[in-house]
């Protein structure tokens, strides 16, 4: 169970640590701003998502403008897309796909693996249950109800009660006491 605790938070850091940075410089813009921006022919790149426009400038700033109306955001992507003097479209690029957040291709991978590590640790305690059931059922040095105890306490919470167990009469097991010779008394 420690390792895939372990497992996960690793998971979990490292998938922060190597994911993508967000933009957090970016400037609120209303449609009327974004949409001289585009004619005035200072826009690089617009990201169309479901409920917002993201645009990038030709300096690499990014505007962000909410737009719930479906023909308003057809209006701007055909301002963006009307041909400019020099015959070539106001905005460069325009990503119509951007609705949907973009998924590390290492997040399939990486949940296959917890899966399967999860399925590995509940098999390996269903395996270890009947072993936690039998060694207080044989230990001699409990008594009757030491031993219902332990029984009880591996079957109804075994992933704490276990470890426990082990480390006091499996792990420390006390050394064997050599037989003593029988003393004659005169």
């Amino acid at each position: 169970m420690g390792i895939f605790f372990v497992f996960i938070f690793g998971g979990l850091f490292l998938g922060t640590m190597f994911s993508e940075p967000t933009r957090r410089d970016t400037t609120r813009l209303d449609l009327i701003q974004l949409e001289k921006k585009i004619q005035a022919g200072e826009i690089r790149e617009l990201r169309i998502r479901s409920t917002e426009i993201e645009a990038i400038d030709r300096d690499g700033r990014s505007f962000e403008t909410a737009v719930d109306n479906e023909s308003t955001r057809e209006e701007i992507i055909r301002q963006a897309r009307h041909l400019g003097t020099n015959q070539s479209p106001r905005v460069e690029k325009i990503d119509e796909n951007a609705s949907e957040p973009r998924v590390n291709p290492i997040f399939p991978i990486g949940f296959v693996m917890i899966f399967l590590l999860h399925m590995l640790t509940i098999l390996l305690m269903f395996a270890l249950m009947p072993l936690y059931i039998i060694f207080p059922l044989k230990n001699e040095r409990l008594d009757q109800t030491m031993r219902i105890v332990w029984v009880i306490l591996a079957c109804t919470v075994g992933m704490f009660a276990d470890p426990v167990y082990w480390y006091l009469y499996v792990w420390r097991t006390p050394a064997a006491i050599p037989p003593q010779p029988p003393q004659v008394t005169s």
